[in-house]
Parts: structure tokens; C-alpha cells; sequence
């Protein structure tokens, strides 16, 4: 199976990514996670992570980092994916895909293509009132909407600034923003 994960809210696909491999992890163990950077591992480095077959174990994970940074990888993809192994699973993360080349046609259509737009103020609200109670605590779409407006559209510090309110009170109000 071939996930790719992109788009700008690297906050989304980042956590999308972290449950997926915790989840194979803990059910295959640490040694069967290869996590590969394309603008830093070598083409055969690349080539052998994902034509290989897993050791001591029915299936591996490989995570690939923006590999459309290797040249040589673009050149060859569609051939390297295709001709896995069953027992190889493969996440792409791609922040950005250029969508004229043929790489992006093949893992749109080929692949489980997951696309993580930027939140915008209400939607990042939204995001805010649902997540606190997910977590047994409470907050109005108002103050949800006023913290957004104090901290700004980032979903990775809105996050940050959640989890110490919480922790402080997780009734969240307009006075303990």
C-alpha cells in the first residue's frame, strides 16, 4: 500500500503521519520503519529501501521525504512503485507537488492521496472547539474564533498554546486566553 501525504498544513499531515507509523510500529516493531529523505539519501539508498524484503519480519514500512528532490528517483518512479513488494508499505510526504509533471498524475491516481490545505479562521475555530472536547474540556466557538485572532493561523502554535490552556483549565474561556 502507497500513502502520500501533501499540501501546506504540514501540521495535519504531520500528525496523520506520526498515528500511521506509531500504528505500524506497534504492531510490526521499530525495525521494520525506514525513513528516507530525498534530498539527502542517494537514489540507491532509495532504490534498495524499497525493492528490499523485510528482516525478521512479515512487513516494513518506508517513509519517504520529499523524494521528488531526487532526480534519478523521477526519472524512475513509476517503476520502482509499481514493482513492489506486497509486503513493503510506502509513505510519501510531499509538501509541495508541482501538478504538471506526470509524478503528481501517478500518485493522485495510484496511490492513497491525501491532500492537507491551510485552515482558515473559521475552520481552524472549528478544529479548536472540537479538539478541546475531545479532551473533556469545553470551548465556545467565540473564544475559539478570539484565540485564533490572538495567536494567528498556525495550526502547529494554536496547538501549543491549546495544550497549556488545557492544562491550566480545561473549561476554556475568554478570561484564561
Amino acid at each position: 500500500m502507497i500513502t502520500t501525504l501533501t499540501g501546506e498544513n504540514s501540521f495535519a499531515w504531520g500528525e496523520l503521519l506520526r498515528q500511521l507509523t506509531d500504528a505500524f510500529v506497534a504492531e510490526h516493531g521499530e525495525l521494520t520503519l525506514e525513513r528516507l529523505d530525498g534530498e539527502e539519501d542517494d537514489f540507491a539508498l532509495i532504490q534498495q529501501a524499497l525493492t528490499s524484503l523485510p528482516f525478521l519480519a512479515d512487513k516494513k514500512l518506508v517513509v519517504l521525504r520529499m523524494p521528488s528532490k531526487n532526480k534519478q528517483f523521477l526519472e524512475q518512479f513509476e517503476q520502482l512503485l509499481v514493482q513492489l513488494p506486497s509486503m513493503t508499505d510506502v509513505i510519501i510526504v510531499e509538501p509541495k507537488l508541482d501538478k504538471r509533471l506526470n509524478y503528481y498524475k501517478f500518485v493522485k491516481k495510484e496511490t492513497n492521496f491525501r491532500e492537507f490545505p491551510e485552515l482558515d479562521y473559521n475552520a481552524l475555530a472549528g478544529w479548536l472547539t472540537a479538539t478541546v472536547k475531545g479532551r473533556n474540556g469545553s470551548l465556545g466557538v467565540g473564544d475559539a474564533r478570539y484565540l485564533v485572532e490572538r495567536v494567528g493561523a498556525n495550526q502547529q502554535l494554536l496547538a501549543n498554546e491549546l495544550d497549556k490552556l488545557i492544562l491550566y483549565n480545561p473549561h476554556i474561556t475568554r478570561q484564561t486566553i
